[in-house]
């Protein structure tokens, strides 16, 4: 899997470090910034509960947008690889722009590397639907 930001919990499910707010109080940007906390702390289940049953993540480059992952037991499972993959991933938010159900967010993903630190960017489309992401579009990284 390529390093990708990721990030996105099930409805009627909480998790330690959510917000009080319900699902349907939640403005879009609270929608995003809440995935901080499960995704540093490696929660794919606090993750997958903040999906809508129509999620789909996208990765696009240049002309072409790929399918990487559709449905909640998909993405659970691509963060478990993920973070077997890279266990000291950790991620924020750099800068975040609310246009109706629509959050773009430049992310930047952390990890170490032969005991380095090393970091990229990515530019990331969210649409948010019933409180919960439904579609990602992530671009490609760079430093």
């Amino acid at each position: 899997m390529d390093l990708q930001l990721l990030w996105p919990r099930l409805p009627g499910r909480s998790y330690q470090g959510c917000s009080s707010t319900t699902h349907s109080e939640r403005t879009p940007e609270d929608v995003i910034r809440e995935q901080l906390a499960p995704f540093n702390a490696h929660s794919p289940d606090a993750m997958v509960a903040n999906l809508h049953d129509g999620f789909a993540w996208f990765a696009v480059d240049s002309d072409v947008t790929t399918l990487e992952t559709q449905g909640r037991g998909t993405f659970h499972q691509s963060m478990l690889d993920y973070f077997a993959q890279i266990p000291g991933a950790r991620s924020e938010i750099e800068d975040l722009f609310v246009a109706g159900s629509f959050v773009t967010a430049l992310e930047r993903a952390h990890w170490m590397q032969n005991g380095v630190e090393v970091s990229q960017a990515s530019l990331s489309i969210y649409e948010i639907r019933q409180s919960l992401i439904y579609r990602v579009w992530y671009y490609p990284a760079f430093g």
